[in-house]
């Protein structure tokens, strides 16, 4: 078994973890802080942190972590990692402050710039979408087994292109991209 067949099943299960910690927080009078850079961080955030960096420490002590809600650090520390665990705890910290389900727990394994495999899980439906190059990509919800995920083709010159974005984060400088990027390649939806 691979190191990487070895990692995966367990950065699911530890994702899911995470979302479990979440959970009794959300849609609760929960406390908001603000981090050195005046986004928001709650003890869910922190709580759903520290589950997958004691996890993906136990798992393994030789890769290092970036989690955004960890303490910075230098990029030129980080420029010698050559593998290292790539962490969101709560994607969506805003979207879960105001009670909405659009939130997720992100955990990567990036080695040599490219990401090895990637998991999302969505804790308020149990859903875990993960994948990476080689294992194609896989969505598992209520406790079935996962189930290969489909793409579409890419469009032909002039159909309409899926841009995905989100609602929250919207800015001049998207809104330019997007129009230059319509420009390109024709509708985007």
């Amino acid at each position: 078994m691979s190191d990487v067949e070895r990692l995966l099943p367990e950065v699911v299960a530890l994702a899911h973890q995470a979302g479990a910690a979440i959970l009794p927080f959300w849609r609760a009078d929960v406390q908001v802080m603000a981090k050195a850079d005046e986004s928001p961080v709650t003890a869910a955030d922190l709580a759903a942190h520290q589950i997958i960096v004691d996890g993906l420490t136990a798992l393994a002590p030789d890769i290092p972590i970036l989690s955004e809600e960890d303490a910075d650090i230098a990029l030129a520390v980080r420029e010698r990692w050559t593998r290292w665990w790539l962490v969101d705890p709560l994607d969506g910290t805003k979207e879960f402050i105001n009670g909405s389900e659009e939130f997720t727990v992100n955990i990567a394994l990036i080695e040599n710039g490219r990401v090895v495999f990637g998991v999302v899980t969505v804790p308020t439906t149990g859903s875990a979408y993960y994948g990476g190059a080689g294992l194609g990509a896989w969505h598992a919800a209520g406790g079935e087994p996962a189930q290969p995920i489909g793409v579409r083709s890419v469009p032909a010159p002039g159909s309409a292109f899926t841009v995905v974005a989100s609602r929250r984060h919207s800015s001049p400088e998207q809104e330019h991209l997007l129009a230059g990027l319509s420009t390109v390649v024709g509708p985007l939806e």
